[in-house]
């Protein structure tokens, strides 16, 4: 199982996601904000008690990648970052095969990846944030994972943060989103 801290109840620190004047956004702001949103908690303190929300989770999980940097391969990265963090190696595998499954197919893993145990996603608010104690089972309590597990580590590593800026708008004519990169590279608009 996670650390005892990735259980519901456990207290946290959280970083604050305060909504900025300028609509200019740390990427792990938004992803934050968005995470929150979507579990149904305050997209500026993450208080509240969650939901059991897959995009939130699938959120969770870009939060976490943006923390883990750049470096290849990508899944050594993503589970040391969880390592780092006191999640054992064999639940922080599991992390990343859950990650790829919601990220790149938008589903959960078949059983034959994760040691032929069925995965699912709870709403538990008082469970372990992945619970790999049953043979047969793997659980992932979504609010648990999002309010406790990614919060604490986003908490823990502000100096892993991407620096580039995301201007939003607020106006309906002006619903997009615009990358502010870093100097000397093109501007992206969507």
């Amino acid at each position: 199982m996670t650390t005892l801290a990735d259980r519901g109840g456990a207290p946290l620190q959280r970083l604050h996601c305060a909504p900025h004047p300028a609509r200019d956004y740390l990427p792990i702001e938004l992803a934050m904000r968005d995470m929150r949103s979507a579990h149904g908690r305050d997209p500026e303190t993450g208080e509240g008690p969650g939901s059991r929300s897959w995009i939130g989770v699938c959120l969770g999980m870009i939060v976490l990648d943006t923390l883990s940097g750049t470096s290849a391969p990508a899944g050594r990265r993503f589970k040391r970052l969880l390592i780092e963090h006191g999640v054992d190696h064999d639940d922080a595998t599991v992390l990343w095969i859950i990650r790829n499954s919601l990220l790149h197919g938008y589903g959960l893993p078949r059983p034959s990846d994760v040691r032929h145990r069925r995965v699912e996603v709870t709403g538990a608010t008082d469970a372990f944030a992945l619970d790999t104690g049953d043979a047969r089972v793997v659980r992932l309590s979504a609010p648990v994972f999002c309010s406790h597990l990614v919060e604490r580590i986003a908490a823990s590593v502000p100096h892993r943060w991407d620096t580039s800026l995301i201007h939003t708008h607020d106006a309906l004519r002006d619903a997009g989103v615009r990358y502010l990169p870093p100097a000397g590279r093109g501007d992206h608009s969507g």
